[in-house]
């Protein structure tokens, strides 16, 4: 894939802004934890913070993608938030946690963006049979980057402090940005261009990704699956750092590791599919191979009492999430119209993250009278619904002739 052009700098961006994200991500959690004296509240803001937006702008986002050149969007994004994190750098120096988490919620506002427009730049730059190796190179350098990020955001982090990592953060979106600055792209099909359509036009678009979704069989399955995973995985970003720190009694660094471990079983997942994805082109198959990995990761972290079985389920877990996001994006850009991809699949993307919020919301209560090992437990049996949830996929393998025919029927339905 890395022979085409477009999609070779399109990767160069995308993994330069992910190793920013790791950057960022890892500097300000471990100077939010120290600073706020490991309270839990700081915790569950600095989670809010992070998927407030997405939640709310995701589907608007993808939408207005839609109806813009996704070359300029992905441009302005990288600009934007580079800026932005040099911002935080100065609010990190001068100590303001609250101010911080509000400049860091606008940076995640921003950040909607770059992945409708990288999506919709992408399938412009490929072949419809290459979409899965496209997904699966973009997911394996992500995987990668997954390794290396918590070992360098905890480098840099320890050796130079939370605003220097906000530094190198920043330079990687301005990186990012020059490498699509000459990009010659295939033009998208564009939504609605005219700035003096009527403004309830822009929300018809917005509730026809919705429309959308709830249209399908597969669809909505998968939506369905997705958003009660994301209860489960909500627990996990919540109270992973408590339970390493209290439960296990390892240092925080250990969170670090988990996370390389977590990358690795991503990077095996990925991997195996690229070499592989000749042979298995039936990706609902993987799908719920994924869901069953995941399962049992979720077992093996919940009856973690040391360190090594609880690097190995973060391995295992790794290699179901990067089966799932792998699968979902070459659904999605199957079967999904180019013309819905960005409002589709950031309803996708929002939809879960809302189930995070309220399980932040949730097991950051319940923490306060059990415990980390327990919120595990009720997440692994929420994953268990959503394994058959994935089971009941398989009954959509053998007719992909009525994908297509369903979605050549919302088309015509809309026109």
């Amino acid at each position: 894939m890395l022979k085409n052009g477009v999609f070779r700098r399109l990767w160069c961006t995308q993994t330069l802004s992910s190793v920013g994200d790791e950057i960022r991500n890892w500097a300000i959690l471990f100077w939010v934890f120290a600073e706020a004296d490991q309270a839990v509240f700081y915790r569950t803001a600095l989670l809010f913070a992070q998927m407030l937006p997405v939640f709310i702008m995701a589907p608007l986002a993808g939408t207005w993608v839609d109806r813009r050149d996704p070359k300029k969007v992905l441009q302005a994004t990288l600009v934007i938030r580079a800026l932005m994190s040099f911002v935080l750098a100065v609010l990190i120096g001068l100590e303001q946690v609250p101010l911080l988490l509000v400049m860091l919620a606008f940076t995640c506002t921003v950040q909607q963006f770059f992945q409708p427009a990288i999506s919709k730049l992408t399938v412009t730059a490929v072949d419809h049979e290459d979409y899965g190796t496209a997904s699966s190179s973009v997911k394996t350098i992500d995987t990668l980057i997954s390794l290396a990020g918590p070992a360098i955001g905890a480098f840099v982090y320890q050796w130079w402090g939370a605003s220097t990592s906000l530094v190198a953060d920043g330079f990687c979106f301005i990186l990012g940005s020059l490498c699509i600055l000459n990009l010659k792209a295939r033009r998208t099909p564009l939504a609605d261009l005219s700035d003096s359509a009527p403004a309830t036009s822009f929300w018809m678009d917005v509730l026809e990704g919705f429309r959308y979704i709830l249209s399908s069989p597969l669809t909505k399955r998968l939506f369905i699956m997705l958003s009660v995973m994301g209860v489960c995985t909500g627990a996990i970003n919540l109270l992973n750092i408590y339970f390493v720190v209290n439960e296990l009694h390892l240092d925080q660094n250990y969170l670090a590791w988990a996370s390389t471990a977590g990358g690795i079983g991503m990077f095996g997942g990925a991997l195996g599919l690229n070499l592989l994805g000749a042979r298995f082109k039936n990706y609902i198959h993987i799908n719920i191979w994924g869901a069953g990995v995941m399962t049992v990761g979720l077992l093996l972290l919940t009856l973690s009492f040391g360190s090594w079985s609880m690097l190995l389920s973060r391995v295992v877990i790794g290699i179901g999430i990067s089966l799932l996001s792998i699968t979902l994006s070459t659904l999605l850009m199957t079967y999904v119209p180019e013309h819905l991809l960005g409002r589709v699949g950031s309803v996708f993307e929002g939809g879960p993250l809302a189930t995070n919020m309220v399980s932040y919301v949730f097991f950051g209560w319940l923490y306060l009278y059990t415990g980390a090992r327990l919120i595990f437990g009720i997440s692994f049996m929420l994953f268990c619904m959503a394994f058959l949830l994935a089971l009941s996929l398989q009954s959509l393998i053998s007719p992909s002739r009525r994908v297509h025919a369903e979605q050549k029927e919302f088309i015509g339905h809309s026109q």
